[in-house]
């Protein structure tokens, strides 16, 4: 027998094991943010002191969002900034015609604003107060539900609400 082969060898400490700490964060997590989440709230783990997106999917849904939900004049600096959609809730008595400014609205309102989003369907439900049971003070509740694309980020039907009470 020769000496190399009486000697074992011990691969004890060679290499680093997953379950290191250096391991622990996501893979396709990126470290550095993009923006702030809305509403906002405080921030956690790599957020910063307000809680925030780390995938441009994400951000531009949070963007869209606000978009449609932002009336003209709200926006501090940029009036016409929004669907407007608030407006149009005050003359329900044409259903058929605030839904097709309602939709018209959203789409030229995202072209302007986020070009890389392309809508692919918009869907309008009117619920009147009796049925649904919504807040005392209003007539209807306007739900719409707006299908959409972003083609650069390969994201496909995504969908996002927003509701919309008509005032009495």
């Amino acid at each position: 027998m020769t000496i190399a082969s009486r000697r074992t060898i011990n691969f004890k400490h060679v290499g680093t094991k997953i379950s290191n700490r250096k391991f622990t964060q996501a893979v396709n997590q990126p470290s550095t943010p993009i923006g702030m989440k809305t509403p906002l709230r405080l921030g956690e783990g790599l957020s910063n002191l307000f809680d925030m997106h780390f995938q441009p999917a994400d951000q531009l849904h949070d963007n869209l969002k606000n978009l449609i939900r932002t009336n003209h004049g709200e926006r501090l600096g940029y009036y016409n900034y929004g669907a407007n959609l608030k407006s149009l809730s005050f003359d329900l008595a044409y259903v058929g015609e605030f839904e097709e400014r309602a939709i018209l609205n959203i789409r030229n309102s995202v072209e302007k604003v986020l070009p890389i989003i392309e809508i692919e369907d918009c869907k309008v439900i009117t619920t009147n107060h009796e049925k649904s049971g919504v807040i005392p003070d209003s007539i209807a509740q306007i739900v719409i539900q707006v299908t959409y694309n972003i083609p650069k980020l390969k994201t496909i039907g995504k969908k996002i609400q927003a509701v919309i009470y008509a005032g009495g």
